[in-house]
């Protein structure tokens, strides 16, 4: 499953989506894995592969286009009305 994932991403440029049936599979197995992960951890070699998918999965998670993650973008209309303070 983690080699399915991997080359869901590679393939796609996204992360499987939770709404089409054909890539829950994948979803629910990340989700289960996660749950294992944060109560009881998972094994050392699984884990380090696990960490590797997540960072992996990061490249490719959707923003919102109104979500300003490096506060280098911010809306001329805010930079005009905080101007004319």
């Amino acid at each position: 499953m983690w080699q399915q994932y991997m080359d869901f991403l590679h393939n796609n440029k996204r992360r499987p989506s939770k709404y089409a049936d054909e890539e829950k599979n994948l979803v629910n197995w990340a989700k289960h894995n996660r749950k294992i992960q944060n109560k009881v951890g998972l094994p050392e070699n699984r884990r380090v592969l696990f960490e590797y998918l997540l960072s992996e999965s990061k490249k490719y998670q959707r923003v919102n286009q109104h979500q300003y993650v490096d506060g280098t973008h911010i809306p001329s209309t805010v930079v005009e009305e905080v101007a004319d303070l």
